[in-house]
């Protein structure tokens, strides 16, 4: 490879360009310091192309110098037009490699650049290795699905808050669903694992009922909807869409409290149900303040429970 230095003017460069794919996410605070202070020190590698010069590595620190600075040129380090584009690919793979780990926007971006690049067994032998790709399936599908999330969805997958699984559950939405989500997202404040849940279920009831996501979506934004100085309990949300996709649970539930009701349960005695009702074991607790509250406690117990506890328990 044939390389140059120059001083050359930021409007040379072709910032529309995204065949590198290797940046996400704001310039880190020191280095944005130092570029205010003394510009770009380390030369980005770019490349001669039809509407000016292509940026292989560097594009946050040209972006940053650019939009938040004065500078009008930068020294940089060119390659020309001639050279090998799957090399340079390859020089920024490693070289961003190098440093840091890849999120799943960046793993997914890279990933479909580079099949027009290389041929199947260079993908599988060496890029998808270098991106920690399993040589599955499912993992390209889940490529192929980033790529077609609206902006949105897709910071919100670099930041980690949507995880490689709800990837996979939202790959047969619309895209009014995922925007949707989105709304959902801004007034639950929902991340990742509780996040997945609720997809998942929002999921299975559109599966169930036969409609679109966005029926259940609207539902749930109208649950999570609280005050702006507040946030919807998560727990209340998951539990309203639970509810939602097993409506004998909220039956269930109402005949346990009836059945305790109808014994004069004492307050002091408190009996939980297995969670939802689906197998597990009861739970018993009791509070007690000195031996003849401990005595009274497991006297009442036993007078409760002696004929009713076939009752109590029974399953819905």
């Amino acid at each position: 490879m044939k390389k140059s230095h120059g001083v050359i003017s930021l409007a040379e460069i072709d910032f529309a360009d995204r065949s590198f794919p290797f940046s996400w996410g704001p310039v880190p605070a020191v280095l944005a310091e130092s570029i205010t202070a003394v510009g770009v020190l380390q030369p980005p590698l770019l490349m001669e192309g039809k509407n000016g010069f292509r940026i292989v590595c560097g594009r946050r620190r040209l972006e940053y110098l650019r939009e938040r600075t004065e500078a009008t040129s930068v020294l940089v380090m060119a390659m020309a037009d001639n050279c090998a584009e799957a090399e340079l690919f390859r020089l920024a793979l490693w070289d961003n490699r190098a440093i840091r780990e890849f999120n799943l926007v960046e793993t997914a971006d890279i990933y479909l650049a580079a099949e027009k690049l290389f041929p199947a067994a260079r993908l599988e032998g060496e890029i998808m290795p270098a991106l920690a790709l399993p040589r599955r399936p499912r993992f390209i599908k889940r490529c192929r699905i980033i790529a077609s999330f609206p902006e949105g969805l897709r910071a919100l997958t670099a930041a980690g808050a949507v995880d490689g699984e709800t990837v996979d559950l939202l790959g047969e939405w619309s895209p009014e669903a995922c925007q949707a989500l989105l709304e959902l997202v801004a007034v639950s404040g929902l991340r990742r694992n509780k996040l997945r849940e609720v997809v998942g279920r929002i999921d299975d009831l559109s599966r169930r009922d036969g409609c679109a996501p966005t029926q259940p979506l609207a539902a749930a934004v109208k649950v999570a909807q609280v005050p702006e100085t507040e946030r919807v309990d998560g727990e209340v949300l998951r539990d309203y869409l639970k509810c939602a996709l097993y409506p004998n649970l909220t039956q269930a539930r109402r005949d346990f409290a009836a059945r305790l009701e109808k014994l004069s349960w004492p307050a002091r005695l408190q009996l939980e149900p297995p969670p939802d009702f689906e197998g597990g074991d009861y739970r018993l607790s009791f509070t007690f303040n000195g031996v003849r509250e401990w005595q009274d406690a497991l006297q009442k117990l036993t007078v409760l429970t002696g004929e009713n506890v076939n009752e109590i328990c029974r399953r819905p």
